[in-house]
């Protein structure tokens, strides 16, 4: 718990007394798997819905004696103002807001009958239209959002109230990011591809305290307890501020997800994909990122280092000797054609220019594929090629034979 004592009429220094326990806030690091990933599973537990620690009302604990709390925040639908659902897009909520700014506007009713509707719905749009604002009134309520424009007009983000850019609250309101292996074949990287995974996760029912009956509230039940500031006297003179965790009065329910995560060509090994805010969701708080962490599947002919691609080619020793063509099939299917004349060495290695990765950010460049060589020889010679060999090969002595 966080304690905060103040002196109200006390002569010398106030006393200050801060104690504090911090959890960890690194992200979690779990593998990625068929169907449907719990992320409260994954999580352990971080955000879950039980959780003590907390003092609940009454009269406190330690001879604390609880003083009147703050009246609760008004509860504000913003979505409802404008007619639309809390999944609408950008567009959408443009196009409700333009249609209902016309039909409300003060020109259009001189009596000033809608003056206050209208100024809700502009209010509505101008939270629900920024993206940062709009993630604070989802997580954080009307007066998270309201102090969010304070900290814009302030020349500052909308985020800083929660993330101490503004001398406001620290990180702890920030959820954990939540970091998923994404596999993707090296065919994916080059040719490029979309990927999809659906995530089950916890999500904020915002506004349905008092509208449990709303379809899109049904299947709502408790959220996870929350953390609250609150005051309490201490003694004569003494007054306590305390952080406690108290049962939420939010609604919460699962919900599966689909994120489609676009694999770019040439996308860099172990490339981080992030969706914004799209972690658990907690009341009071802003979600954590998941994040997919591309995952390269071994390739069965080919391997990657950067924009370069390798092979090995396994030839006989009579094309070893004496030249060969060959050709095959590279990742997008096109046909890469290889002819040699004379003596290929085993280990010897050519390059290919511009048969390797695509460059990323320009994929009409390449890099190149590199090509080394084995040689096949023949497990036995009968006696009539070993004789036929000794005509054909020049003889060879001790001098011919070199250690090292």
């Amino acid at each position: 718990a966080r304690l905060r004592f103040r002196s109200e009429e006390m002569s010398g220094p106030a006393l200050l007394l801060l104690l504090a326990l911090c959890g960890g806030a690194s992200a979690q690091f779990f593998q990625f798997q068929q169907g449907g990933i719990n992320l409260e599973d994954l999580m352990g537990g971080a955000f879950g819905g039980g959780g003590g620690g907390g003092h609940h009302g009454g009269g406190g604990r330690g001879g604390y004696e609880e003083l009147p709390q703050e009246e609760e925040e008004e509860e504000v639908d913003l979505y409802e103002r404008l007619g639309i659902q809390p999944e609408a897009t950008d567009r959408e909520i443009k196009s409700a807001y333009r249609k209902l700014s016309v039909q409300l506007h003060p020109d259009k009713n001189p009596d000033g009958s809608t003056l206050g509707r209208f100024r809700e719905v502009t209010e509505a749009y101008e939270i629900l239209a920024d993206k940062e604002r709009r993630v604070l009134y989802d997580f954080g309520g009307i007066g998270a959002a309201r102090k969010g424009a304070q900290e814009q007009e302030g020349g500052g983000s909308p985020f800083d109230m929660f993330f101490g850019g503004g001398g406001g609250r620290e990180q702890s309101n920030r959820g954990r990011n939540t970091e998923i292996d994404l596999p993707v074949t090296l065919e994916d990287l080059y040719m490029g591809n979309e990927k999809s995974a659906t995530i089950k996760r916890r999500i904020v029912c915002r506004n349905c305290k008092k509208k449990p009956n709303v379809p899109r509230c049904q299947g709502c039940g408790a959220c996870p307890k929350e953390k609250k500031m609150v005051h309490r006297r201490a003694g004569p003179g003494m007054i306590v501020q305390q952080e406690v965790m108290v049962e939420s009065k939010e609604k919460c329910k699962r919900e599966e997800k689909s994120l489609k995560a676009t694999i770019e060509k040439g996308m860099p090994d172990s490339e981080q994909i992030t969706f914004k805010y799209e972690s658990e969701q907690k009341p009071g708080q802003i979600p954590g990122d998941v994040v997919f962490k591309l995952k390269p599947v071994a390739h069965k002919f080919f391997k990657r280092s950067r924009e370069t691609l390798s092979m090995k080619m396994a030839i006989p020793l009579r094309a070893a000797l004496l030249g060969f063509e060959t050709s095959f099939t590279h990742l997008d299917g096109h046909t890469v054609t290889i002819k040699r004349s004379g003596v290929t060495k085993p280990g010897q290695s050519i390059r290919i220019k511009g048969e390797g990765m695509p460059k990323h950010g320009v994929s009409s460049e390449f890099g190149d594929l590199v090509i080394t060589f084995t040689v096949d020889f023949p497990p036995t010679l009968d006696a009539e090629l070993a004789a036929g060999l000794e005509q054909l090969l020049p003889p060879a002595g001790p001098s011919d034979i070199r250690i090292g």
